[in-house]
Protein backbone atom coordinates (compact mmCIF):
# COMPACT_ATOMS: atom_id res chain seq x y z
CA UNK A 1 0.00 0.00 0.00
CA UNK A 2 2.81 2.37 0.81
CA UNK A 3 4.64 1.64 -2.45
CA UNK A 4 1.19 2.44 -3.82
CA UNK A 5 1.30 5.87 -2.29
CA UNK A 6 4.14 6.80 -3.52
CA UNK A 7 3.69 5.86 -7.37
CA UNK A 8 0.77 8.19 -6.78
CA UNK A 9 3.14 10.86 -5.32
CA UNK A 10 5.33 10.28 -8.02
CA UNK A 11 2.83 10.60 -10.73
CA UNK A 12 1.06 13.65 -9.35
CA UNK A 13 4.34 16.03 -9.09
CA UNK A 14 5.43 14.71 -12.26
CA UNK A 15 1.76 15.75 -13.77
CA UNK A 16 2.46 19.30 -11.80
CA UNK A 17 5.73 19.62 -12.93
CA UNK A 18 4.25 18.84 -16.74
CA UNK A 19 1.59 21.72 -16.15
CA UNK A 20 4.84 24.19 -14.79
CA UNK A 21 6.65 23.64 -18.15
CA UNK A 22 3.25 23.70 -20.50
CA UNK A 23 2.26 27.05 -18.22
CA UNK A 24 6.26 28.83 -18.76
CA UNK A 25 6.65 27.68 -22.24
CA UNK A 26 3.12 27.98 -24.11
CA UNK A 27 2.83 25.98 -27.31
CA UNK A 28 1.48 27.98 -30.23
CA UNK A 29 -0.92 27.09 -32.47
CA UNK A 30 -2.89 28.38 -35.58
CA UNK A 31 -6.24 29.07 -35.47
CA UNK A 32 -8.85 27.77 -37.40
CA UNK A 33 -12.72 29.11 -36.13
CA UNK A 34 -13.01 32.96 -34.87
CA UNK A 35 -16.72 34.70 -34.32
CA UNK A 36 -17.90 37.75 -33.90
CA UNK A 37 -21.23 37.81 -31.73
CA UNK A 38 -24.38 39.30 -33.69
CA UNK A 39 -25.38 42.95 -31.75
CA UNK A 40 -27.99 42.60 -29.16
CA UNK A 41 -29.24 46.01 -30.73
CA UNK A 42 -28.26 45.28 -34.37
CA UNK A 43 -32.32 46.30 -35.60
CA UNK A 44 -31.72 49.73 -33.67
CA UNK A 45 -31.09 52.85 -35.27
CA UNK A 46 -27.70 53.97 -34.92
CA UNK A 47 -26.37 57.70 -35.53
CA UNK A 48 -22.40 58.32 -36.67
CA UNK A 49 -21.40 61.70 -36.70
CA UNK A 50 -19.72 64.01 -39.06
CA UNK A 51 -18.08 65.75 -36.16
CA UNK A 52 -14.26 64.36 -35.70
CA UNK A 53 -14.46 65.59 -32.37
CA UNK A 54 -17.25 63.53 -31.00
CA UNK A 55 -15.95 60.79 -28.76
CA UNK A 56 -19.10 58.79 -29.09
CA UNK A 57 -18.75 54.52 -29.67
CA UNK A 58 -21.19 51.38 -30.48
CA UNK A 59 -19.98 48.58 -29.70
CA UNK A 60 -19.34 44.48 -31.04
CA UNK A 61 -18.08 41.58 -29.29
CA UNK A 62 -15.82 38.61 -30.33
CA UNK A 63 -14.27 35.60 -28.53
CA UNK A 64 -10.93 34.70 -28.62
CA UNK A 65 -9.35 32.39 -31.24
CA UNK A 66 -7.69 29.09 -29.89
CA UNK A 67 -4.18 30.41 -30.11
CA UNK A 68 -3.23 27.12 -27.46
CA UNK A 69 -3.03 29.31 -24.47
CA UNK A 70 -4.60 32.82 -23.87
CA UNK A 71 -2.83 35.34 -25.66
CA UNK A 72 -2.56 39.03 -25.54
CA UNK A 73 -4.20 39.45 -28.87
CA UNK A 74 -5.36 42.38 -30.94
CA UNK A 75 -9.00 43.06 -32.23
CA UNK A 76 -10.27 44.86 -35.04
CA UNK A 77 -13.01 44.74 -37.61
CA UNK A 78 -13.27 45.11 -40.99
CA UNK A 79 -16.73 47.27 -42.60
CA UNK A 80 -18.71 47.07 -45.83
CA UNK A 81 -22.15 48.11 -47.11
CA UNK A 82 -22.17 44.83 -48.60
CA UNK A 83 -22.87 41.06 -47.10
CA UNK A 84 -20.18 39.33 -49.05
CA UNK A 85 -16.75 40.98 -48.49
CA UNK A 86 -14.31 40.97 -51.49
CA UNK A 87 -10.71 41.29 -50.73
CA UNK A 88 -8.82 43.71 -53.13
CA UNK A 89 -6.91 41.94 -56.42
CA UNK A 90 -4.96 43.62 -59.36
CA UNK A 91 -7.97 45.35 -60.97
CA UNK A 92 -10.17 46.42 -58.05
CA UNK A 93 -9.77 47.62 -54.25
CA UNK A 94 -11.26 45.48 -51.57
CA UNK A 95 -15.24 46.57 -50.65
CA UNK A 96 -14.21 47.46 -46.93
CA UNK A 97 -12.29 49.43 -44.99
CA UNK A 98 -10.55 48.28 -41.80
CA UNK A 99 -11.91 50.36 -38.47
CA UNK A 100 -9.58 50.72 -35.32
CA UNK A 101 -10.57 49.42 -31.99
CA UNK A 102 -10.57 52.01 -29.02
CA UNK A 103 -9.25 48.87 -26.63
CA UNK A 104 -7.14 46.90 -29.20
CA UNK A 105 -6.32 44.07 -27.01
CA UNK A 106 -10.13 43.99 -25.64
CA UNK A 107 -12.68 41.52 -27.58
CA UNK A 108 -15.18 43.58 -26.10
CA UNK A 109 -14.51 46.00 -29.72
CA UNK A 110 -15.57 49.82 -29.05
CA UNK A 111 -15.20 51.82 -32.17
CA UNK A 112 -16.09 55.38 -32.84
CA UNK A 113 -19.11 56.80 -34.90
CA UNK A 114 -17.11 59.10 -36.62
CA UNK A 115 -14.81 56.58 -37.90
CA UNK A 116 -17.61 54.83 -38.87
CA UNK A 117 -18.83 57.92 -40.96
CA UNK A 118 -15.15 57.67 -42.71
CA UNK A 119 -15.16 54.18 -43.93
CA UNK A 120 -19.02 54.66 -45.12
CA UNK A 121 -18.21 58.24 -46.90
CA UNK A 122 -15.56 56.04 -48.73
CA UNK A 123 -17.58 52.78 -49.78
CA UNK A 124 -20.11 54.88 -50.90
CA UNK A 125 -17.68 56.65 -53.58
CA UNK A 126 -16.42 59.86 -52.03
CA UNK A 127 -13.15 60.90 -51.68
CA UNK A 128 -10.79 63.35 -50.15
CA UNK A 129 -12.03 66.26 -52.33
CA UNK A 130 -15.45 65.45 -52.14
CA UNK A 131 -17.46 68.68 -50.43
CA UNK A 132 -20.88 68.99 -48.78
CA UNK A 133 -22.11 70.13 -52.28
CA UNK A 134 -21.58 66.37 -53.65
CA UNK A 135 -23.28 64.54 -50.72
CA UNK A 136 -26.24 67.28 -51.27
CA UNK A 137 -26.31 65.80 -54.90
CA UNK A 138 -26.18 61.97 -53.72
CA UNK A 139 -29.09 63.12 -51.17
CA UNK A 140 -30.66 64.76 -54.07
CA UNK A 141 -30.69 61.52 -56.55
CA UNK A 142 -32.42 59.04 -54.16
CA UNK A 143 -29.21 57.95 -52.02
CA UNK A 144 -29.92 56.50 -49.26
CA UNK A 145 -29.03 58.12 -45.64
CA UNK A 146 -30.02 55.06 -43.30
CA UNK A 147 -28.80 51.69 -44.58
CA UNK A 148 -27.65 48.17 -43.37
CA UNK A 149 -23.71 48.01 -42.26
CA UNK A 150 -21.82 44.87 -42.31
CA UNK A 151 -18.76 43.81 -40.28
CA UNK A 152 -16.42 40.98 -39.84
CA UNK A 153 -13.87 40.52 -37.15
CA UNK A 154 -10.19 40.52 -37.27
CA UNK A 155 -7.55 38.99 -34.81
CA UNK A 156 -3.77 38.40 -34.60
CA UNK A 157 -0.84 38.52 -31.89
CA UNK A 158 1.04 41.07 -33.81
CA UNK A 159 4.30 40.30 -34.39
CA UNK A 160 3.45 36.26 -34.89
CA UNK A 161 2.82 34.46 -38.22
CA UNK A 162 -0.06 32.62 -38.71
CA UNK A 163 -2.31 34.25 -35.93
CA UNK A 164 -3.95 36.35 -37.84
CA UNK A 165 -7.97 35.03 -38.63
CA UNK A 166 -10.99 36.30 -39.93
CA UNK A 167 -14.23 35.65 -38.36
CA UNK A 168 -15.62 33.12 -40.34
CA UNK A 169 -19.32 34.87 -40.19
CA UNK A 170 -21.11 38.35 -40.72
CA UNK A 171 -23.02 40.70 -38.42
CA UNK A 172 -24.62 43.58 -39.42
CA UNK A 173 -26.35 46.66 -37.73
CA UNK A 174 -29.27 47.33 -39.69
CA UNK A 175 -30.40 50.90 -39.67
CA UNK A 176 -26.94 52.95 -39.82
CA UNK A 177 -27.22 56.82 -40.26
CA UNK A 178 -25.06 57.84 -42.94
CA UNK A 179 -23.15 61.26 -41.51
CA UNK A 180 -20.62 62.58 -44.45
CA UNK A 181 -17.53 62.84 -43.17
CA UNK A 182 -14.50 62.75 -45.31
CA UNK A 183 -11.15 61.84 -43.26
CA UNK A 184 -9.14 64.95 -41.90
CA UNK A 185 -5.64 64.27 -40.20
CA UNK A 186 -6.41 64.37 -36.16
CA UNK A 187 -4.24 66.32 -34.06
CA UNK A 188 -3.36 66.81 -30.37
CA UNK A 189 -1.66 69.72 -28.77
CA UNK A 190 2.11 71.22 -27.08
CA UNK A 191 1.25 72.70 -23.78
CA UNK A 192 4.79 73.68 -22.00
CA UNK A 193 7.25 76.25 -22.51
CA UNK A 194 7.04 78.66 -25.65
CA UNK A 195 9.29 81.15 -27.13
CA UNK A 196 5.95 82.79 -27.87
CA UNK A 197 5.25 83.52 -23.99
CA UNK A 198 8.44 82.43 -21.64
CA UNK A 199 7.54 80.78 -18.42
CA UNK A 200 4.29 81.74 -18.20
CA UNK A 201 1.88 78.91 -19.20
CA UNK A 202 -1.76 79.78 -21.06
CA UNK A 203 -4.39 77.98 -19.94
CA UNK A 204 -5.11 75.16 -22.61
CA UNK A 205 -8.53 76.08 -23.10
CA UNK A 206 -11.27 77.49 -25.51
CA UNK A 207 -10.16 80.49 -24.24
CA UNK A 208 -6.14 80.59 -25.81
CA UNK A 209 -7.87 78.48 -28.92
CA UNK A 210 -6.12 80.95 -31.46
CA UNK A 211 -2.91 80.53 -29.23
CA UNK A 212 -2.98 76.69 -29.58
CA UNK A 213 -3.81 76.45 -32.68
CA UNK A 214 -0.01 77.36 -33.55
CA UNK A 215 1.39 74.59 -31.46
CA UNK A 216 -0.29 71.40 -32.95
CA UNK A 217 0.67 68.12 -33.48
CA UNK A 218 -0.73 66.79 -36.37
CA UNK A 219 -0.92 63.20 -37.92
CA UNK A 220 1.41 62.57 -40.80
CA UNK A 221 -0.89 59.46 -42.19
CA UNK A 222 -4.41 60.11 -41.19
CA UNK A 223 -6.04 57.50 -39.23
CA UNK A 224 -2.41 56.86 -37.50
CA UNK A 225 -2.53 57.87 -33.74
CA UNK A 226 0.84 58.89 -34.42
CA UNK A 227 1.30 63.58 -33.68
CA UNK A 228 4.14 65.33 -34.92
CA UNK A 229 5.59 68.86 -35.21
CA UNK A 230 8.67 70.90 -35.07
CA UNK A 231 8.64 73.49 -32.32
CA UNK A 232 11.48 76.40 -31.50
CA UNK A 233 12.03 75.75 -27.89
CA UNK A 234 13.54 78.57 -25.30
CA UNK A 235 16.78 78.03 -23.70
CA UNK A 236 16.41 77.22 -20.15
CA UNK A 237 18.18 80.34 -18.65
CA UNK A 238 15.75 82.43 -20.30
CA UNK A 239 13.01 81.35 -18.81
CA UNK A 240 14.21 79.60 -15.45
CA UNK A 241 16.18 80.37 -12.26
CA UNK A 242 18.18 77.96 -10.89
CA UNK A 243 16.67 76.76 -7.61
CA UNK A 244 19.25 74.22 -5.51
CA UNK A 245 16.59 72.71 -3.78
CA UNK A 246 14.40 71.61 -6.83
CA UNK A 247 17.00 71.46 -10.00
CA UNK A 248 14.76 69.15 -11.76
CA UNK A 249 12.84 72.23 -12.32
CA UNK A 250 15.71 74.28 -14.27
CA UNK A 251 14.63 72.51 -17.29
CA UNK A 252 12.77 73.49 -20.69
CA UNK A 253 8.98 72.15 -19.65
CA UNK A 254 6.17 70.54 -21.66
CA UNK A 255 3.48 67.79 -22.01
CA UNK A 256 0.63 67.27 -24.51
CA UNK A 257 -3.45 67.56 -24.26
CA UNK A 258 -5.72 65.81 -25.89
CA UNK A 259 -8.38 68.71 -25.50
CA UNK A 260 -8.06 72.14 -24.52
CA UNK A 261 -10.20 71.30 -21.73
CA UNK A 262 -8.32 73.21 -19.04
CA UNK A 263 -6.02 72.19 -16.31
CA UNK A 264 -8.26 69.81 -14.15
CA UNK A 265 -8.89 67.00 -16.31
CA UNK A 266 -5.50 64.33 -16.18
CA UNK A 267 -7.27 61.76 -18.52
CA UNK A 268 -6.83 64.42 -21.87
CA UNK A 269 -3.20 64.93 -20.94
CA UNK A 270 -0.14 62.93 -21.95
CA UNK A 271 2.76 63.45 -19.93
CA UNK A 272 5.77 62.17 -17.97
CA UNK A 273 3.87 61.12 -14.75
CA UNK A 274 0.41 61.39 -12.75
CA UNK A 275 1.61 63.69 -10.17
CA UNK A 276 1.08 67.47 -10.97
CA UNK A 277 3.93 69.70 -11.14
CA UNK A 278 5.82 66.11 -11.46
CA UNK A 279 9.23 66.70 -13.44
CA UNK A 280 11.05 63.83 -15.62
CA UNK A 281 14.64 65.10 -16.61
CA UNK A 282 15.50 63.64 -19.98
CA UNK A 283 18.66 65.77 -20.82
CA UNK A 284 20.74 62.82 -20.67
CA UNK A 285 18.46 60.22 -21.49
CA UNK A 286 19.03 61.17 -25.56
CA UNK A 287 21.04 58.60 -27.14
CA UNK A 288 22.21 60.19 -31.00
CA UNK A 289 19.66 62.91 -30.67
CA UNK A 290 16.82 61.06 -29.78
CA UNK A 291 14.62 60.15 -26.51
CA UNK A 292 12.13 57.76 -26.71
CA UNK A 293 9.71 56.75 -23.64
CA UNK A 294 6.51 55.59 -22.17
CA UNK A 295 4.02 58.12 -21.63
CA UNK A 296 0.84 58.34 -19.17
CA UNK A 297 -2.49 59.91 -18.91
CA UNK A 298 -1.70 62.69 -15.87
CA UNK A 299 0.07 65.97 -15.11
CA UNK A 300 3.46 65.21 -14.85
CA UNK A 301 6.10 66.86 -17.34
CA UNK A 302 9.43 66.51 -19.51
CA UNK A 303 12.09 68.69 -18.88
CA UNK A 304 15.51 68.91 -20.85
CA UNK A 305 18.12 71.87 -20.16
CA UNK A 306 18.78 73.69 -23.08
CA UNK A 307 21.84 75.68 -23.73
CA UNK A 308 19.95 78.13 -26.07
CA UNK A 309 16.95 78.08 -28.39
CA UNK A 310 16.36 75.02 -29.88
CA UNK A 311 14.59 73.10 -32.56
CA UNK A 312 13.10 70.18 -31.45
CA UNK A 313 10.85 67.54 -33.39
CA UNK A 314 8.42 66.09 -31.18
CA UNK A 315 6.07 62.91 -32.10
CA UNK A 316 2.99 61.07 -29.53
CA UNK A 317 1.35 57.54 -30.21
CA UNK A 318 -1.46 56.99 -28.61
CA UNK A 319 -2.13 54.19 -30.93
CA UNK A 320 -2.64 51.95 -28.18
CA UNK A 321 -4.51 54.18 -25.95
CA UNK A 322 -3.54 52.46 -22.33
CA UNK A 323 -0.13 52.59 -23.56
CA UNK A 324 0.83 55.83 -25.06
CA UNK A 325 5.24 56.51 -26.14
CA UNK A 326 6.72 59.57 -27.00
CA UNK A 327 9.49 60.35 -29.39
CA UNK A 328 11.69 63.55 -29.18
CA UNK A 329 14.66 64.72 -31.16
CA UNK A 330 16.64 67.65 -32.21
CA UNK A 331 16.20 69.54 -35.04
CA UNK A 332 13.34 69.91 -37.59
CA UNK A 333 12.43 66.38 -39.44
CA UNK A 334 10.18 64.98 -41.49
CA UNK A 335 7.94 62.59 -39.87
CA UNK A 336 6.64 59.53 -41.65
CA UNK A 337 4.90 56.55 -40.27
CA UNK A 338 6.58 52.99 -40.32
CA UNK A 339 5.90 49.75 -37.97
CA UNK A 340 8.05 48.30 -35.36
CA UNK A 341 8.97 44.80 -34.86
CA UNK A 342 5.45 43.80 -33.85
CA UNK A 343 2.93 45.85 -36.46
CA UNK A 344 2.69 49.11 -34.46
CA UNK A 345 3.11 52.66 -35.67
CA UNK A 346 5.89 54.66 -35.03
CA UNK A 347 8.16 57.33 -36.35
CA UNK A 348 10.89 57.17 -39.06
CA UNK A 349 12.41 60.39 -39.18
CA UNK A 350 13.75 61.43 -42.56
CA UNK A 351 16.24 63.83 -43.50
CA UNK A 352 16.08 67.09 -42.04
CA UNK A 353 13.47 69.56 -43.41
CA UNK A 354 14.64 72.62 -45.25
Amino acid sequence: MKKFINILTGVAVAAAMQSCVDTEKPVFQEPTTFTINTPALQNEYLATTSDMEDKSTFVLYASQPDYGFAAQASYSVQVSLSENFVDATETQEANYRDLSNQDMNSGEMKFRTYDLAVAMTQLLGFDSDSTEDDYQDYVDNGGKTVMPVYFRAVCEIPGVPGSRIVSSNVVSYNKVQFSFAVPKAGFIYYVGDTIDKGATWNEPSASFQDFYDSYKLIEPEIGSKLYAATFNLPATASIKTLDPANPQNYTTQFRFFTELSGWNDASKMVGSHTDDFYVVVITDEFVDGQFKGDAVYGKGNWGVFLDEETEMTLVVSLQDSKKPKVWFRYGKWDVQVGLDATGMNEPVFKEAAE
